[in-house]
């Protein structure tokens, strides 16, 4: 009986106490990692709500569905809001050693996903997505009205990249200040349209200027406000704003329609351009990966970081809102446009200016801003 007492005291008891002990912490470890896995999730949507303003100075607002979902099970969705599509952005996991932070995977997967799933695709024919029929002609019956006004003034942050540029006509003295014909064009969504239920419907004052720039194959965006959003902001309910909407509301189809009022071969566009970038997810994503590759938010044209879509950075940028349009236009007009090859260029010259231009390479040709950046 003696030695039973000593066994139990002596071994199984501590035994016993130490399988408690680990218990308890896997417990409170397994706790503690699902109120970290919330709080990541709750930062994450604080950082990136439902509707997030993008660029003062230009870019359209989007709406971004941050609902907690398996990724493998993404499609592409159109919804209400300008060329955005429904995806899950939970993805805490990094891929590869020179990740971006963790907040940004989710971007990472979802440019990816527009690659494979959407322009891939498209470019060989075998696009899951019906090519919008809008044009010109369109803009009356969906309350879009239109100015266009004479722009003397090449746009500052597309003056160093145009002395890049060969397309156009030919350079005299300094090719930054060469003679370029630059239209700035006024669409606005300011008069009443008729709905898809045949209601009259009042406008959502929504607007995207932009402007083009036919003889150099550009477009570099002003200012944009998609009706969504615009809706959103008047106070009008969530479940009321797919039948307020117009038929031709994504900017993608809007730059598309009066490009084509601009130029006889529509297909040779080929350059898109946005600065003054201060929205909620581009902003934070251009400077991680300033910060990466630079190791500075200040970047100016002659230090210019160029990426293809292999590459994560090139992913994450198609996938922000000032990329969005890009990808669309080349799951859309692939028939018109042909297979690209598809690099992102940003600087930041002053350190506020972030600036992105897009360069849709045609098959066989070079790229004019540089060769990209790998991972």
């Amino acid at each position: 009986m003696a030695s039973t007492t000593m066994f139990l005291r002596n071994r199984l008891l501590p035994a016993l106490v130490t399988a408690l002990v680990v218990a308890v912490y896997l417990v409170a470890n397994h706790v503690e990692h699902q109120h970290s896995s919330r709080r990541f999730v709750s930062g994450l949507v604080s950082r990136q709500p439902s509707s997030v303003k993008t660029s003062v100075k230009g870019e359209a607002k989007v709406r971004a569905n941050l609902s907690a979902s398996d990724t493998r099970n993404v499609a592409l969705t159109f919804g209400h809001d300008d060329d955005v599509f429904h995806f899950s952005p939970i993805i805490t996991r990094s891929l590869s050693k020179r990740a971006l932070d963790p907040k940004y995977d989710c971007l990472v997967e979802k440019g990816r996903r527009y690659y494979e799933d959407g322009i891939l695709p498209a470019f060989n024919g075998h696009s899951a997505f019906a090519t919008p029929t809008f044009d010109e002609s369109s803009f009356q019956a969906n309350g879009w009205s239109r100015i266009d006004e004479d722009n003397e003034v090449v746009p500052q942050a597309w003056k160093p990249a145009l002395a890049m540029v060969p397309e156009g006509r030919p350079a005299s003295g300094d090719e930054s200040d060469r003679d370029e014909e630059v239209t700035l064009v006024y669409m606005d969504q300011n008069e009443p349209f008729t709905n898809a239920e045949g209601q009259e419907t009042p406008p959502s004052n929504a607007y995207y200027w932009a402007n083009y720039l036919p003889e150099t194959f550009a477009i570099l965006i002003s200012t944009t406000y998609s009706p969504s959003y615009q809706l959103q902001q008047a106070g009008v309910p969530a479940d009321q704003i797919p039948s307020r909407t117009p038929p031709l509301h994504r900017l993608s189809d809007v730059l598309w329609a009066v490009w084509e009022s601009f130029v006889y071969a529509p297909g040779n566009f080929r350059y898109y351009a946005v600065d003054g970038i201060t929205n909620a997810i581009a902003r934070p994503l251009m400077e991680d990966i300033f910060n990466d590759r630079r190791g500075t938010t200040v970047v100016p044209w002659e230090n210019r970081l160029t990426f293809g879509l292999d590459s994560k950075e090139g992913k994450a940028l198609l996938a922000s809102p000032n990329g969005l349009a890009v990808a669309w236009i080349l799951i859309h007009r692939a028939e018109e446009l042909g297979r690209r090859e598809p690099r992102v260029t940003i600087f930041n010259p002053d350190g506020t200016n972030r600036c992105m231009i897009w360069d849709l390479i045609p098959q066989g040709g070079e790229g004019v801003f540089g060769d990209p950046l790998h991972d």
